[in-house]
């Protein structure tokens, strides 16, 4: 604390040397903490998104005609089709999985996996979201993982036994 004192008391210039540096790491730590923010809100919002076409997905491939004989059966086929059709139409992604804003280039889903399984109900998507740091010329691309599961659980009427 001395050192500031004496610093800032100085007649020399030195004064607004150490002003400008200062505020130059302020202003860094702000846009650092700022686009951290932003990318952590993108990615939770996606991830939202991806969660209800995944469960949407479980939810419209289910065999209904076997759920009154006490089975939960999943369709796989139509859970994954249901699934890309969630991504193209709720999501606006084109056929490389990209968003844009107007002409400008969001993010891609790049989907390394999709695993349904018929019984128990279980869709489960494996990717990454793919998007770029505003600081491109410090960090470049940034990949967020995620995996996102939905399984649908059948309960018997009345409760536990």
């Amino acid at each position: 604390m001395a050192l500031i004192k004496r610093i800032l008391r100085n007649r020399k210039g030195d004064t607004f040397v150490f002003i400008i540096i200062l505020v130059f790491f302020i202003l860094t730590l702000s846009a650092i903490l700022i686009e951290y923010f932003r990318m952590e809100s993108l990615y939770q919002q996606v991830e939202y998104v991806l969660q209800r076409g995944v469960n949407s997905a479980v939810e419209y491939a289910m065999r209904d005609e076997y759920r009154r004989d006490g089975y939960a059966l999943l369709d796989t086929a139509v859970a994954e089709e249901r699934l890309y059709e969630y991504l193209h139409e709720s999501m606006a992604l084109d056929s490389g999985l990209n968003k844009y804003a107007g002409d400008e280039w969001v993010y891609e889903l790049e989907i390394e996996s999709i695993y349904a399984t018929e019984t128990p109900p279980r869709l489960t998507v494996d990717g990454a979201l793919r998007t770029r740091s505003i600081f491109s010329f410090l960090t470049g691309e940034v990949r967020l993982p995620f995996s996102i599961s939905s399984v649908n659980t059948q309960t018997k009427e009345g409760g536990s036994e």
